[in-house]
């Protein structure tokens, strides 16, 4: 509990409930927006709607959907009168929430006789012009500024906190374990256990390749500086010598990988304890995250958009791959395989490219349309 509390320290009170209640409310309308699209051809939920799905299915669609509009009802309620707080990302998840609330609330509108009401006096939007000029005078206002300015500072002072703390703590301790807990116990039970050290088939390789070009290395010698060639024994001798030096030189690197494997077991089981310790604090820094990327402008969104596909799947991605998964079997002593590096090489980054097309369909298009079509000018119109 005191960790909670104090990877927490900048996020509770006032500030965080309303943030809570703004992230229930958008997820809900988002859930909606799903079912609008997934099931109603992206047109508003009809309960009376015959779908062609099992009437199950269709009875767990509609309780989702009746349950997630109720989440954005409670959640409009209570955040509506505290509009002055947020910030503008938060500003259009609210009127996310409110299009979804206003658009299943026209039932309402209409009489027993199937007529609706009369229409307003006045177009909606200058009635939000008058209602946003009360708020500017309203004698509280300046209190709701600085009560808004104060919760986005927190916000934001918890979002780097736990940012940090989420690549700090794994970091500190794989490094601390492989450093004093685990690199000792490994080198003191590796001579009594033998998988713990045994030559590894491509350390084995490695080691008979450098054997062999440090005896051609000796023969090249010799003849530089003229002298005799080395006789069969001391070639021998030189080679024996070297071929052991080589030989512990292996099994270091094998110990090695084994200790890598359980610091980085140790990284992840950090990396999972602070995740599980601090999922409000996660909610707050996804709204952090949220509100940097979407308030890029369009030309920047874009870009980065570009950037992040071409770098991994792209026309120049397979080399980086390559040599990340290298790295990666080096790391954990494992051998490189040239079949399995091609096969997900031809595999992975399609399947990522299929995903990240299908975010810019499902979710950038409805956010953010124009940034989807500054992206397609910049990749020329594809």
């Amino acid at each position: 509990m005191a960790t909670r509390n104090w990877i927490g320290l900048f996020s509770q009170g006032e500030g965080d409930n309303l943030t809570n209640e703004l992230e229930r409310g958008y997820e809900a309308a988002l859930l909606i927006q799903g079912i609008e699209l997934e099931f109603y051809s992206d047109r508003k939920v009809r309960p009376e709607l015959e779908l062609s799905v099992p009437r199950s299915v269709q009875a767990t669609v509609l309780r989702r959907f009746h349950t997630a509009l109720q989440i954005c009802r409670s959640s409009l309620a209570k955040v509506a009168p505290n509009r002055g707080q947020l910030d503008p990302q938060e500003l259009r998840q609210l009127q996310l929430i409110e299009t979804v609330v206003s658009r299943y609330a026209t039932k309402r509108s209409f009489s027993k006789s199937g007529m609706s009401t009369a229409p307003q006096p006045l177009p909606r939007s200058l009635l939000d012009v008058f209602d946003a000029v009360r708020r500017q005078l309203d004698p509280t206002s300046e209190e709701s500024v600085v009560a808004g300015f104060r919760r986005r500072r927190d916000s934001t002072l918890a979002s780097l906190r736990i940012l940090l703390l989420l690549v700090l703590v794994p970091l500190l301790v794989q490094q601390v374990s492989n450093t004093y807990i685990v690199g000792p116990a490994v080198e003191h039970l590796s001579p009594d256990l033998s998988f713990l050290s045994y030559p590894r088939p491509q350390l084995e390789e490695v080691a008979v390749e450098k054997l062999r070009i440090y005896k051609e290395e000796l023969e090249f010698d010799a003849l530089l500086n003229g002298g005799e060639p080395l006789s069969s024994d001391l070639l021998v001798v030189k080679l024996r010598e070297k071929a052991q030096e080589l030989k512990q030189e292996a099994d270091r690197e094998s110990v090695q990988a084994i200790k890598n494997v359980i610091a980085d077991l140790a990284g992840l089981m950090a990396f999972i304890g602070v995740c599980l310790v601090s999922r409000d604090q996660l909610r707050v820094l996804r709204g952090f995250l949220d509100e940097a990327i979407y308030g890029l402008s369009d030309s920047a969104k874009a870009f980065a958009i570009i950037l992040f596909t071409d770098i991994f799947v792209g026309y120049h991605s397979p080399e980086g791959w390559t040599v990340l998964l290298d790295g990666i079997a080096h790391h954990f002593g494992l051998p490189t395989q040239e079949n399995f590096i091609l096969l997900f090489i031809a595999t992975f980054p399609v399947i990522l490219a299929t995903i990240f097309k299908y975010w810019i369909f499902r979710y950038l298009n409805r956010v953010s349309p124009s940034s989807v079509a500054t992206l397609k000018g910049m990749n020329g119109g594809g």
